[in-house]
């Protein structure tokens, strides 16, 4: 699975080097962010926390992943999201984070974020007959966009994720 993750600032080669036994990582054109590939996410997340890795900021797995221009994010995000819909149950909160590196003043996050974030509440309330909550704090599901560039990452976190493995953050 991949998982793209920060390291404190300054920090990417030693973080690097700590996780080199975990699976294959490489830097990004992105200063202190690496993708990577492993093998068993959980068992990733584990070794992880076991380590206790001073370097290590934030891990975002990542479940699929996509391309878009700037021309038709919106209707791209949209489109890649639909399937994880499903995975928010009734009456379960929910928020959508973005987390965009490049496009700077091209791609505003908090907009792309709330548009994303309208789509899924209209399709939520269609299925379920019910408005959805949406809690931006501590949601039971968090869908996460991460982008580098034109290239973007997608997952869903559970509430359950993020507080067993500390790494997994919004």
């Amino acid at each position: 699975m991949k998982v793209l993750v920060t390291a404190h600032r300054g920090c990417e080669r030693g973080l690097l080097e700590e996780l080199k036994d975990l699976g294959s990582f490489q830097g990004t054109a992105f200063k202190d962010v690496l993708m990577g590939e492993v093998d068993d996410l959980n068992r990733f997340l584990e070794e992880t926390d076991k380590r206790a890795l001073f370097s290590l900021s934030r891990i975002a797995p990542i479940e699929k992943s996509f391309r878009f221009s700037p021309k038709n994010a919106v209707e791209v995000f949209k489109a890649e999201v639909k399937p994880f819909v499903d995975r928010i149950g009734r009456g379960e909160t929910f928020c959508v984070k973005v987390n965009r590196r490049g496009m700077k003043g091209i791609i505003s996050s908090q907009q792309m974020a709330k548009e994303v974030g309208s789509f899924i509440w209209t399709l939520l309330k269609e299925r379920d007959g019910v408005e959805p909550k949406v809690d931006l704090k501590d949601p039971n599901k968090a869908i996460v966009f991460e982008t580098l560039g034109n290239w973007c990452g997608i997952s869903l976190i559970s509430k359950e994720m993020r507080k067993r493995y500390f790494y997994v953050r919004l």
